[in-house]
């Protein structure tokens, strides 16, 4: 019999594209120190001279490490990208390819890459402080008890994070269990070239001047809120999904693009495309870094958002040199650093750290009306999950 804990269905159908939840399972440690949640004051108390991490965020860690490490003597290693521990044992149970990639296997990258099979053995074999997790991971993972609150009170550099970002899957039951990394924005981009003004409105994806020439970049889960924005609708409460539907299939006929991360710069920068959605780190890439005619706003609907979050499971071994990193990560100067090494619109304030033009571009104006693509009810999960899966 196999010893995977259960996952719920509903944190099964959260995770549906998004990745695994079992960089939060998987992450089994010797469970000899404190939860976070006993800390009484700060900072914690620690004698580990190490932690371990699972992060896309490699030139930002490469960056923190030698810094974190001369404050307090502690160095930590960055085992990478979470989606990328890879082993799947074949099981009938539908809800292992979920868990047992970490669960049962946990790979060091780095013994993996020199051939060294004493390393990569069934497990578990290592353990994790801290993890990268995106909103279905996070909400998965507290559901089934694989990660730890945390006294946010309590840090610090708590108080950098903008009242905005406090909110969210993150906060269940009165309790926070992950520090906000990333806010990712989706935005309407646009050829400032193509356009003698700024769009206002979503309408301009509909706009038939524009058939085969619309890029959609944003999240899966995004797109059917911003239809509901479209359809006059609030996107958290809608009540026609007969006309979401409807766009979206108007918008398919269009010969939209459906495009990701890197591939939306690309469908500009060769002239397929002249307006859609794109997230706002990638809008200032294609700008900035690309050279490109592009512009981005945020629409008189409004628009859609979500932050990406690092926490630490239930059995991280370091638990109390994990909430030290977490809050050193969170001030200004390493905020700042997350944008200019991985183009990563920070969650925390970054003070004066960027430049003012910088700064300015990606600051979210008070003006905008904006919501959290996440959470979703489950209703709301499975009508528009329906409708894209019918449409797409």
């Amino acid at each position: 019999m196999s010893d995977t804990p259960a996952l719920s269905r509903r944190a099964f159908l959260g995770t549906i594209g998004a990745g695994t939840v079992s960089a939060l399972s998987g992450c089994l440690g010797s469970g000899d120190s404190a939860s976070p949640s006993s800390l009484s004051s700060w900072p914690p108390q620690t004698d580990t001279d190490g932690v371990v991490l699972r992060s896309v965020y490699s030139r930002w860690l490469d960056w923190a490490e030698g810094r974190f490490e001369d404050a307090y003597g502690i160095s930590f290693r960055n085992w990478e990208d979470p989606v990328l521990w890879d082993y799947h044992p074949a099981e009938t149970d539908a809800l292992s390819p979920v868990l047992n990639p970490i669960h049962h296997h946990v790979l060091d990258p780095v013994s993996d890459r020199l051939g060294n099979p004493l390393n990569s053995t069934h497990g578990p074999t290592r353990a994790i402080d801290i993890v990268d997790v995106r909103p279905g991971w996070l909400e998965a993972g507290v559901e089934n008890g694989f990660v730890e609150p945390l006294p946010v009170e309590m840090m610090p550099a708590w108080e950098n994070i903008p009242e905005r970002f406090r909110d969210g899957v993150h906060r269940q039951d009165g309790e926070t269990y992950g520090v906000p990394t990333e806010a990712v924005l989706t935005t309407l981009t646009y050829d400032t070239d193509a356009f003698d003004e700024c769009p206002d409105s979503w309408d301009v994806l509909w706009d038939d001047r524009f058939d085969g020439e619309v890029v959609l970049g944003g999240g899966y889960w995004d797109l059917p809120l911003i239809v509901a924005l479209y359809t006059g609708q609030d996107p958290k409460s809608p009540d026609d999904f007969e006309a979401i539907r409807d766009a979206l299939e108007r918008l398919k006929a269009q010969d939209v693009t459906m495009a990701y991360r890197d591939e939306v710069i690309e469908k500009f920068q060769s002239d397929e495309a002249v307006v859609g959605t794109m997230g706002q780190s990638m809008a200032y890439r294609a700008r900035f870094d690309h050279g490109l005619a592009v512009d981005y706003t945020v629409p008189r609907e409004g628009s859609v958002y979500k932050c990406y979050y690092q926490l630490v499971p239930t059995d991280a071994p370091n638990p109390m040199a994990a909430l030290r990193l977490l809050n050193w990560l969170s001030r200004p100067e390493a905020a700042a650093e997350l944008f200019e090494r991985e183009r990563a619109v920070p969650a925390a304030g970054v003070g004066d750290e960027l430049s003012h033009d910088v700064a300015s571009y990606i600051r979210w104006d008070d003006s905008w009306t904006l919501y959290r693509t996440f959470p979703l009810s489950d209703d709301l999960s499975i009508r528009y999950g329906e409708i894209m899966r019918d449409v797409f």
